[in-house]
């Protein structure tokens, strides 16, 4: 029977060897499923191994080196930094962490650059910290090669696996990207490549190009600020330009496009959903370094595709304003877009009041009007009334001339009436004076003569009351007009008259032919003339009288008439 120490021994080498099992299985499916996640895109322009590229840096290994610079100790960081420093140590335990605080790394550029004064004299000078953490990162890189990571970027998958296997000989650098706004929904001209996160062999052809570009724009930024590398104070934006990721992404794009002879810009990296070889720089997609980014498009943590996360601490902005920070800036817009929903309320309240102002105005102004129309209209009424009563005296004299020439009229009227009964009355007069004798026409004489009489003195007065009204009432236009109508009708008056007497002397005339036709002697039967008798003596007699007065009559009322001649 085996010993206890024989059975502990068989139980611990069993459980080593079933951890060494499980430790192999995890490698190899964290190897697969990175390689599934990546597969690979090289581009046509990329030589196997360029010609102006040493043999012996293309074909090397990464180096196995991890670098964070800080300013502070690492007894001094906080905790949050020393747990990410932690992921990487855990995920990549046959690395070596390198700290570089501001000491470390001032002693590391003069070690290792003793000889390029350019170089040391550049860093040696600048005084910002920010720029002097971007130019250390791209010297470790080129001297020792590595992968270097901000403070506060955590590692999530081994080192080892970022790299496609196919693409490890003819690598050299290895870069990620940060913002691809094609991808996104605004599809504006935004393309940059991070510097959070660099991987990169020793004496790599591009971190020699990338030191020399930064150090060229430094001096720039100098000469443009007409101060020294020493006294330079940058704004944000100009570090991201002169030292940061905006610098980087510049040097890769003239890198490549030396390197291939074809112009190599964003166009070439946009879109990408598997890494891209271009020379010797391989470019990853943007969830690789850049998932848990601002940006929705780049992924995230979980799906496998991220080798790293950046927690976007920010330190450096603080004492490198250039401008709010994105909180700043919303707080900066919501104020802003308060003052000036404020001020199109005073501006919307300034234009009612402004309009209700106007409409008082124009309603008092219409007020204004209607009282003048309305006082214009009483003052208009007073006037007429007063003209009224000015002409109605005249509009009563009026009435009255009118009443009295209607009474005129009426007047004339019933003596022609009168006239015309009395025409008809003399004619019958006269056919009964013609068989009765002479005795009745005398008897009648004396009434036709009064009647005749009478007739002329109404006419007369009637006239003389005419005159008198004309005479007082003035002459006016319509007062002529109406008497020239009165006129009128007394000429057809006196001619209707005149035509009576005519009548009436024709009638006359026939009466003295009748009686002249009966006054011829007649002849007896034995041939002797027949002497007139007294009676019919007497008869002529008054026939002649009735004609003589006939006569008289006539020429009464007719002023120029010849007297008939007696028989």
């Amino acid at each position: 029977m085996p010993s206890p120490l024989c059975q502990q021994l068989r139980k611990g080498t069993f459980a080593l060897s079933t951890l060494t099992f499980f430790f192999i299985l995890q490698q190899l499916w964290a190897r697969f499923s990175i390689s599934s996640k990546f597969p690979i895109s090289v581009s046509s322009t990329m030589a196997k191994t360029p010609a102006d590229i040493p043999n012996d840096t293309v074909l090397e290994d990464f180096p196995k080196r991890i670098w964070t610079t800080s300013r502070l100790s690492p007894m001094r960081i906080k905790k949050e930094d020393a747990d990410r420093v932690r992921t990487w140590m855990d995920q990549n335990p046959e690395h070596r962490y390198e700290l570089l605080t501001d000491g470390g790394a001032e002693t590391y550029v003069k070690e290792h650059f003793p000889e390029d004064s350019k170089i040391l004299d550049t860093y040696m000078t600048l005084s910002d910290y920010i720029m002097r953490a971007d130019l250390i990162r791209y010297l470790a890189l080129l001297k020792d090669g590595g992968v270097y990571n901000d403070l506060d970027v955590g590692c999530l998958r081994p080192i080892d696996l970022w790299v496609p296997p196919a693409c490890k000989d003819n690598t050299s650098v290895v870069l990620g990207i940060e913002v691809d706004n094609e991808m996104g929904p605004d599809k504006s001209k935004l393309f940059e490549l991070v510097n959070w996160t660099i991987m990169a062999k020793r004496n790599a052809p591009f971190m020699q190009f990338l030191v020399d570009h930064v150090i060229e724009n430094l001096e720039r930024a100098a000469a443009k600020h007409n101060t020294t590398l020493f006294s330079l104070q940058p704004k944000r934006q100009e570090v991201i330009d002169v030292t940061g990721p905006a610098a980087l992404t510049e040097a890769v794009f003239q890198y490549l496009t030396e390197k291939t002879q074809t112009i190599v810009s964003m166009q070439n990296f946009t879109k990408m959903r598997r890494p891209k070889l271009v020379a010797d720089i391989l470019v990853l997609p943007i969830n690789a370094f850049g998932a848990g980014h601002q940006v929705q498009w780049s992924g995230t943590d979980e799906d496998g595709s991220a080798l790293v996360h950046h927690y976007f601490a920010g330190s450096w902005k603080t004492n490198h304003f250039d401008g709010p920070t994105k909180e700043e800036k919303k707080a900066v817009e919501a104020k802003k877009k308060e003052d000036e929903d404020k001020k199109r309320k005073e501006e919307e309240e300034k234009k009612k009041a402004e309009e209700e102002r106007r409409r008082k105005e124009e309603e008092d102004k219409k007020k204004a009007e209607a009282e003048k129309a309305r006082k214009e209209a009483e003052a208009n009424q007073k006037q007429a009334e007063l003209e009224h009563q000015a002409s109605e005296p005249d509009h009563k004299e009026e009435q009255g001339q009118e009443q009295e020439d209607e009474q005129e009229q009426q007047t004339d009227q019933e003596q022609e009436s009168v006239q015309q009964e009395q025409t008809q009355q003399e004619q019958q007069r006269n056919g009964e004076q013609v068989q009765e004798g002479d005795a009745d026409n005398k008897a009648a004489k004396p009434e036709k003569k009064v009647s005749y009489d009478i007739l002329e003195q109404e006419r007369q007065r009637a006239m003389e009351d005419l005159q008198r009204v004309n005479a007082v009432r003035g002459k006016t236009r319509q007062e002529a007009i109406k008497k020239i109508i009165a006129d009128r009708q007394r000429d057809v008056i006196e001619r209707k008259k005149d035509e009576e007497n005519k009548k009436k002397l024709a009638q006359l005339e026939e009466l003295k032919a009748k009686q002249k036709k009966q006054q011829i002697p007649v002849q007896d039967t034995d041939g002797q003339k027949s002497q007139p008798s007294a009676s019919s003596h007497t008869s002529a007699q008054s026939q002649d009288q009735a004609n003589t007065d006939n006569n008289e009559q006539a020429q009464e009322n007719v002023p120029v008439q010849q007297p008939a001649p007696k028989s």
